[in-house]
């Protein structure tokens, strides 16, 4: 039984992309157990290709006002008495029956088969594989830090940011240690995945076999394991141990990327925005949905007027946004589609540019308010043309937070993070905001604590763990 499931894990595999062949672990040695009893196995089930729809976060983008639907006409949309996932999310309707409308969830399989396929696989074979040991400790720290990011994504889609007031009864998600796919995973509170997280990173951390700069960027190296560390403590609002682990971060990757060089060409119809997805030198992790990402994406209004600042680099001094292409898509006037094959981003992993911030944030937390703000200054400097680049100042917390609310929010465009950050502002009193749209002259409204904040657990996983109750 156990090795007829491990075949199964291994041919479910295919689903996440791997470059593995499930042929390969069809054959047994001759105690019928499975050849992933082989530390160089293990290696091999470690190289995933981190994409699809299980990066596809266009949905929470959507959520946090950063971008329209991909590819709909939003006023039809909007006017369709059709109830669907897209209108309710684009109208912000907190009436609607979102669980209904939500029988399967590519997120939410897709990070789960990670966990439970990838990196508990790895653990759960680690103690008995037979070959290189010293490998074998760097295989397991990085299946640790890979189970935690993992999960950290999904608590902060399908649970309320971390509060530390009520994260203690909170619900969270199920936290899955095993490959046991008979048993039910129970529900854990915010609390309890965000101890699990730690406990996890920590583990990992304290093997010390992660190396300095991994076999290429889908792989976990020492970078990525302090700025998956570094996210976990900013949630919980412990800032001075998060600037720990930010730094640790920046000692291995400081590279952010620079789209002064774009200017270096006179005529800006030759300015070609590239970045070479999985060679990029800023990269801790690199996990997208499509390659070309985020082209044909459409950013708001709002995002246009009140968020980017003028001389920006990409939106002002190239031909990356098309208006044309942008009507074609959305059906809305005056809103372009970002066109850039050229440009893969790390829409859903992590770069340097996450650490910059994190470290301004901590920074400006802990009344460090120049230092801050000088971390804000390393991506402005790299974004805005130098004919009109003015340096920015704060003289309080409140102020300096303002200005990195803004920068972030460009910086991190069709992202996770955006979604992610402005939840975990909005559980805060001082930077909670409310988010308004306005589309053909209608502005609908979410407000910070609104359900929206939190996605539904799909049907496909309710229907089988009673446990799986809404968080909102």
């Amino acid at each position: 039984m156990k090795t007829r499931l491990y075949i199964y894990i291994l041919c479910s595999i295919l689903l996440l992309s791997t470059v593995i062949s499930c042929a390969k672990y069809t054959d047994f040695v001759p105690k019928g157990q499975n050849l992933l009893d082989r530390v160089e196995d293990l290696d091999q089930l470690l190289n995933v290709q981190y994409s699809g729809s299980t990066f596809n976060m266009n949905r929470l983008s959507l959520i946090a006002n950063d971008m329209y639907l991909l590819a709909y006409n939003v006023p039809n949309v909007i006017s369709s008495n059709v109830v669907t996932m897209d209108k309710v999310l684009l109208t912000y309707d907190e009436t609607a029956d979102r669980a209904a409308l939500t029988p399967t969830d590519g997120r939410y399989d897709g990070l789960y088969k990670n966990i439970a396929m990838v990196a508990n696989i790895v653990l759960t074979n680690a103690n008995s594989a037979k070959g290189d040991q010293k490998l074998l400790a760097q295989l397991k720290a990085e299946a640790y830090v890979l189970r935690a990011f993992m999960h950290f994504l999904l608590v902060n889609m399908y649970a309320k940011a971390y509060d530390p007031s009520t994260a203690a009864t909170d619900g969270g998600i199920p936290y899955v240690k095993d490959i046991n796919f008979e048993e039910v995973n129970t529900k854990n509170t915010v609390k309890e995945v965000y101890d699990n997280l730690l406990e996890d990173v920590e583990t990992a951390l304290a093997l010390n076999t992660l190396p300095d700069h991994p076999k290429n960027s889908m792989r976990v190296g020492k970078g990525f394991a302090y700025a998956v560390k570094a996210k976990i403590l900013l949630s919980m609002r412990n800032y001075s141990e998060a600037l720990i682990a930010t730094n640790e971060a920046l000692k291995y990757n400081s590279t952010l990327e620079d789209h002064r060089p774009l200017l270096a060409e006179p005529v800006l119809e030759k300015r070609t925005l590239t970045r070479s997805g999985l060679k990029a030198p800023d990269n801790l992790f690199y996990a997208f949905s499509n390659a070309f990402d985020p082209s044909i994406l459409t950013p708001t209004y709002e995002i246009l007027s009140d968020y980017y600042e003028p001389g920006n680099i990409i939106k002002d001094r190239t031909n990356v946004y098309n208006y044309q292409f942008g009507f074609l898509y959305v059906g809305l006037q005056n809103i372009p589609a970002w066109i850039a094959q050229l440009y893969e981003s790390n829409s859903a992993g992590l770069t340097v540019s996450d650490l910059v911030m994190m470290k301004s944030e901590c920074l400006i937390r802990t009344n460090k308010i120049a230092e801050g703000m000088a971390e804000i200054e390393k991506i402005r400097v790299r974004r805005i043309d130098p004919a009109v680049y003015v340096h920015l100042s704060a003289s309080d917390e409140v102020q300096a937070m303002a200005h990195l609310k803004k920068v972030s929010r460009i910086e991190f465009l069709f992202t996770w993070r955006n979604f992610v950050n402005i939840k975990r502002w909005n559980s805060e009193g001082t930077y909670a905001e409310t988010i308004r749209r306005t589309i053909n002259g209608k502005t609908y409204t979410l407000s910070p604590k609104s359900p929206l904040w939190i996605l539904p657990f799909p049907q496909s996983a309710t229907q089988f763990n009673e446990t799986l109750t809404q968080n909102y």
